[in-house]
């Protein structure tokens, strides 16, 4: 009875957290196969732009090799390239989203924010954000209620030690002040990454190593036995940026770990965020992102915000 309580148990995680990683395999497989075929923009010193498939099997120091849909192959000598400003280190951005409604005496606000910033020069990388979600209603003349209070925050940093490998570590922060157990969790690992991808479009990294997780807070906190406590792990980490167009931007950010408690405890998070830019030189875009944690060690286990902002990049 035990092993098919096991399994049992096994089948429900599977449903619970299949979903945010299938769509996460399915997304890095259709950039895995855009990023074999990648256009590029290369900016002539006359002015004049073209964007053409780069050979770089065929391309060297002094030459580029371009395919371009109408014109064929294009042999264009480097000394006739506009050479390309060099990115600020730093790069950030801010994004909110306010909603009222009123109908029938009921009354619901919801506030969002979000801001990211990102540090990347010579072979470090260093990545920051953080993000609050609020939401409040009231019926008739009754006082506001909270319906959601929660907010995040992550911090990772990695350094290529090689060109195929580097050293990453994280630290992630999650509040949710409606969970019954386990209203702050704190969530940290230390390992390897492997840049599968490496693209000025597409950069897709996968990272592995030991972690942990401490959790508290909450009514039913002094009742959980796991509320309180820090548990050792395993973390498995992908991390997606993809670039289709100027206009498009996506990353997709999946963590799964396992818990080494008195049984074993599974966790998985799955943020995906998409940006769409009207126009690529103002920095102004609006954004959709979804967020998904599956925790066993809190109540409830599992916890979902879907947000639409507008924001500034800068």
């Amino acid at each position: 009875m035990a092993a098919v309580a096991g399994v049992l148990q096994l089948i429900a995680i599977h449903r619970k957290v299949a979903a945010p990683l299938c769509l996460a395999q399915f997304v890095v497989l259709l950039c895995g196969t855009v990023a074999e075929a990648e256009t590029i923009r290369v900016t002539l010193k006359n002015g004049d732009t073209i964007n053409a498939v780069l050979l770089p099997e065929e391309s060297s120091e002094t030459l580029k090799v371009l395919i371009h849909p109408q014109l064929g192959r294009l042999e264009v000598s480097r000394d006739a390239i506009q050479s390309e400003r060099k990115p600020p280190a730093w790069k950030s951005s801010i994004s909110a989203g306010v909603i009222g409604n009123n109908k029938d005496g009921e009354n619901d606000i919801t506030a969002t924010f979000a801001a990211t910033s990102t540090y990347k020069k010579d072979r470090d990388k260093i990545s920051l954000k953080g993000g609050y979600n609020y939401n409040t209603t009231r019926d008739g003349n009754e006082p506001f209620e909270v319906q959601t209070d929660k907010g995040s925050a992550t911090v990772r940093y990695d350094r290529s030690l090689s060109r195929g490998l580097s050293l990453v570590t994280f630290a992630d922060y999650h509040y949710n002040a409606t969970n019954e157990s386990s209203i702050n969790t704190v969530k940290g690992a230390i390992g390897f990454g492997v840049p599968l991808i490496n693209s000025p479009s597409t950069q897709l990294t996968l990272s592995l190593g030991p972690s942990f997780q401490w959790g508290n807070g909450g009514s039913e906190c002094d009742s959980d036995a796991a509320c309180g406590r820090t548990y050792p792990g395993a973390s498995f980490t992908t991390e997606l940026a993809w670039t289709p167009n100027p206009s498009f931007r996506i990353n997709l950010n999946n963590n799964f770990s396992a818990l080494a408690a008195s049984e074993l405890k599974p966790t998985n998070s799955f943020d995906a965020t998409i940006k769409y830019f009207p126009s690529i030189t103002s920095g102004l875009f609006t954004s959709l992102q979804f967020l998904s944690i599956y925790n066993s060690i809190a109540e409830p286990e599992i916890d979902n915000t879907i947000n639409g902002q507008v924001g500034l990049e800068f």
